[in-house]
């Protein structure tokens, strides 16, 4: 199935265009696409409902603290590496990583991290500032890819999110064109998000720290033991 074809599906779903006797015009395929670019692209607002997961990796670079990665929406977990052992690390608050009194410029090994969105990428802030060019790597979600008219989508995404856009986008067609939702799709509209959310999940398990506890690593271990402890 390509884009297109979606999108006219979408249009028959909604009941603005009747199948077998009304086709899709130029002027409704270009809203049509530009209305599924704008469902893909709210998709990144909260990532919960982008059912895919990437494990990518980049390099830091000894001296740098800032990093910026194109297209990534969400970190669920970053670690690096010194040859083949992975370490943990910690991801700072807003607050704590900014606001907690620190020395700025110690280059050690790279234990904490905070994150924020920019415009169309994920940039992440390193501390210690790396010494060495360890790899990181980094499990989370990415943007899901805008669509031309005549992309195959089913090599982008798979079939049952190819179906859930469907219905998403007759509802979204309905709304730009003033008409109400048809009732009879909605228990699928629903059912099939429903689904997603599940499939997706949420880790809502807490882990507490101390500053001090032994097998944690802190601020207060940062700046007064350069990362080591005695």
């Amino acid at each position: 199935m390509n884009t297109l074809e979606l999108i006219t599906k979408a249009y028959y779903l909604s009941g603005i265009l009747a199948r077998g006797f009304e086709t899709i015009s130029a002027e409704q395929t270009s809203d049509g696409l530009d209305l599924l670019n704008d469902i893909l692209a709210e998709k990144s607002m909260s990532t919960a409902l982008i059912p895919y997961y990437t494990h990518a990796t980049f390099n830091a670079v000894p001296g740098q603290e800032i990093y910026d990665i194109p297209g990534l929406m969400d970190i669920r977990e970053l670690t690096f590496n010194i040859d083949d052992v992975r370490y943990p690390m910690v991801r700072d608050t807003q607050k704590r990583y900014f606001g907690a009194g620190r020395v700025d410029d110690l280059q050690n090994l790279p234990f904490h991290y905070y994150a924020e969105r920019q415009l169309g990428a994920m940039r992440i802030y390193l501390y210690f500032i790396p010494n060495e060019p360890y790899e990181m790597k980094i499990t989370g979600k990415y943007a899901l890819q805008q669509l031309e008219l005549f992309d195959d989508i089913d090599t982008i995404l798979d079939r049952f999110y190819v179906s859930y856009l469907k219905y998403h986008l007759a509802k979204r067609i309905c709304d730009f064109f003033g008409n109400s939702y048809p009732p009879q799709l909605e228990p699928t509209y629903k059912g099939l998000e429903a689904q997603l959310d599940k499939m997706v999940g949420t880790d809502l398990s807490i882990t507490r720290d101390s500053m001090f506890r032994n097998n944690y690593f802190g601020y207060g271990q940062a700046n007064l033991g350069r990362g080591w402890t005695p």
